[in-house]
């Protein structure tokens, strides 16, 4: 599978924009919006939509096909299959600025909601673009466990103990192993393994 990196997502945007016909306003999550909106150095196969916030998603994916066949880039635009952010998340959404877009608006999860996000699954590619984001955009550690604690867990479906180990293994890749492990312990869950 071809995976794409920021430049080539950018450009995939721009040709769906020129190929709107009217405006339309969509949320992206995963690695798209991690490179995207927070120049996160992951490489994605797709752009993964959250919610078509105006406009319709018939007229997204007519675009994305003309943008495909205009750029050559094999981008998948879609649903996001899998995609949980935390509660009261609506209330933090930004656009995505500098794109010079004329009819797509752009939106994505600020930088701690789509860690969050990202941390639920923590496969080595999430981790790797949380962990790129970080780099461009510091994050608090208080802010996000913070947040992992009040606003993820209300919403999060899954095993809540391998949830907490996937935050362990963040809060370690991020800020160091002591203070993963240190997590780890208060949570109750094994301690991430150094890498």
């Amino acid at each position: 599978m071809t995976r794409f990196g920021r430049a080539q997502l950018v450009a995939f945007v721009r040709a769906i924009d020129r190929h709107l016909e009217s405006r339309a306003s969509i949320l992206i999550v995963g690695g798209a919006a991690a490179a995207i909106a927070y120049h996160s150095d992951v490489n994605t196969s797709d752009i993964d939509v959250f919610n078509v916030v105006a406009g319709s998603s018939e007229a997204i994916l007519k675009a994305g096909g003309e943008a495909r066949n205009q750029t050559g880039l094999g981008i998948a635009i879609g649903g996001a299959a899998v995609a949980e952010l935390p509660y009261n998340f609506e209330g933090r959404i930004r656009p995505v600025r500098g794109l010079t877009l004329k009819r797509l608006t752009l939106l994505v999860p600020e930088k701690y909601d789509l860690v969050l996000s990202k941390t639920l699954r923590a496969y080595p590619h999430d981790i790797d673009a949380i962990a790129g984001i970080h780099r461009r955009h510091r994050l608090s550690r208080k802010t996000l466990v913070d947040r992992f604690e009040t606003e993820l867990v209300k919403v999060a479906t899954g095993d809540p103990a391998k949830i907490r180990l996937n935050m362990a293994m963040v809060v370690a890749r991020l800020y160091g192993f002591d203070e993963g492990r240190a997590f780890a312990e208060t949570w109750g869950v094994p301690v991430p393994r150094r890498r």
